[in-house]
Order: C-alpha cells, then sequence, then structure tokens
C-alpha cells in the first residue's frame, strides 16, 4: 500500500521531527500502524495468506518507523547533553562564562525591544584566597558549590545566575526593580553568611560582596564594567555588600 504510507508515515515521521519525544514516538507509532493496518483490513477480504503479509508488512513498516524516530531522538537527547556541558559549570552546575556572554546578549535585545529592565549583579566570595589557602582547594569547591545553592535557593525562576570563573558569579534578572534587586540580595547575603560550611570538622567563614548596575541603554561591555566598578567599590569598602552603582 504505498499510498497509505506516503499518506501516514511521511506525515508521522515530520511531526518527530518536530517534537523528537519518546512519548511521541511511540503515540504515532501505534497511531500509524493502527490506521493503516486498520484501512488495509476494512478495503478488502484478505486470504490467511494475504492477512499474514499485510501484518508483516505492517510490522515492518512500524520497525522502519520506530527505528527513524530512535535515531531522531537520540540525536535530540545528545544535542541537549552538549549543549548542557558546552554552557554549564561542571563543579557548581550553574551557567558557565559562555552562557553569561550570549544570555547577556539575547536579554538586552529582549530588553530594548520590550522596554524592560535589566539588573546584573556581579558577586565575589570575600576572602577566597585565603580558604584556599587555609583549608585547601578541596574545601574551596565546596564552599563554591554551598554558595552557587545559596544564590540559586534566592532568585527567580527567570533569572539566570553564573559561576564566571573562580570565586565571581553573576546574577542578570529581567523585569525587576533595582529596589527589587537589591531587597534579594539582602536574602542572598544573609543567606551565604549562614551556610555553616563544615569542613574536616571546622567552621569555614563566608562572605560575600557584590555590585550591582540596571541597564541605562549602554554596550554590554559597559554595563558589565559599571557593575564591575561597584563591585570593586563594595570590596574596597569593607567587603560582605552590596554597592549601587
Amino acid at each position: 500500500m504505498p499510498l497509505i504510507w506516503v499518506l501516514l508515515i511521511i506525515p508521522c515521521l515530520m511531526l518527530i521531527h518536530t517534537y523528537p519525544t519518546w512519548r511521541a514516538a511511540i503515540s504515532l507509532g501505534l497511531l500509524f500502524s493502527a490506521i493503516k493496518y486498520g484501512i488495509e483490513l476494512t478495503i478488502g477480504h484478505w486470504s490467511t495468506e494475504e492477512s499474514i503479509y499485510l501484518i508483516s508488512g505492517s510490522l515492518m513498516n512500524a520497525a522502519i518507523f520506530y527505528t527513524a524516530a530512535f535515531f531522531r531522538v537520540r540525536y535530540e537527547e545528545v544535542l541537549g547533553e552538549l549543549k548542557k556541558l558546552t554552557y554549564i559549570d561542571p563543579l557548581t552546575g550553574l551557567h558557565n562564562r559562555r552562557f553569561f556572554e550570549e544570555h547577556m546578549t539575547e536579554s538586552l535585545k529582549q530588553s530594548a525591544q520590550k522596554q524592560s529592565t535589566i539588573l546584573l549583579i556581579l558577586l565575589d566570595l570575600d576572602h577566597f584566597k585565603k580558604v584556599n589557602d587555609t583549608y585547601g582547594h578541596v574545601c574551596g569547591d565546596l564552599v563554591l558549590k554551598e554558595t552557587g545553592e545559596a544564590i540559586r535557593r534566592n532568585i527567580h525562576t527567570t533569572d539566570a545566575v553564573v559561576r564566571l570563573g573562580g570565586e565571581e558569579f553573576a546574577l542578570i534578572s529581567q523585569d525587576i526593580t533595582m529596589k527589587d534587586g537589591i531587597v534579594m540580595f539582602d536574602r542572598i547575603i544573609r543567606e551565604v553568611e549562614q551556610l555553616h560550611v563544615i569542613y574536616k570538622e571546622k567552621a569555614v567563614p563566608v562572605t560575600i560582596s557584590a555590585g550591582i548596575a540596571i541597564h541605562e541603554g549602554e554596550t554590554s561591555e559597559a554595563f558589565i564594567d559599571k557593575a564591575d566598578r561597584a563591585l570593586y567599590e563594595a570590596k574596597r569598602s569593607g567587603r560582605n555588600r552590596l554597592v549601587v552603582s
């Protein structure tokens, strides 16, 4: 039945290409097999040999369909895993610098179109070198992980939190006022201060400083520099605080 093949399996494969999930593949495969076999049974009276042939053909068609669907879905899964490796920091599980650069560009573009606000907070762990020198890098990694989790617990689901590298983090928040951004960081600074990281039965003190800036039409580089200067001032003026640009 070439016509049935063309009318049914090609649209099904196109749908799998558009929605590459196992649920869609299984559902469409069953639907395709049922409709094809049902049509073949209703358009004629088949002998035993012809019925066996039709059943075999339906099974073969289903096998071809599921094979094509398998490779399409696996391709999407592998592609997702590669993207995760590309954009995720392996230590903290946060987004990395590459994601930050691309997300910042896209956020500024959306902000210009929607005339919405963008806040950037650059965060830096205080005296992190001292933590590594005193307790070792294993402890330093633990502090980075715990800090990343503390930040993530206190942001909105639409915010992007990034580990830029070393002890530096960044937070991009859209459609939020400066006042709300300050309130959000107050929650972060309190939670980081209360982390109580324990390493080899010793309490490791953790605090964080930050600079916050709101986008006012400048370039991406100038926007980041504005927040960075505020962060520098927070470090210079005593640490464990937020400075507004």
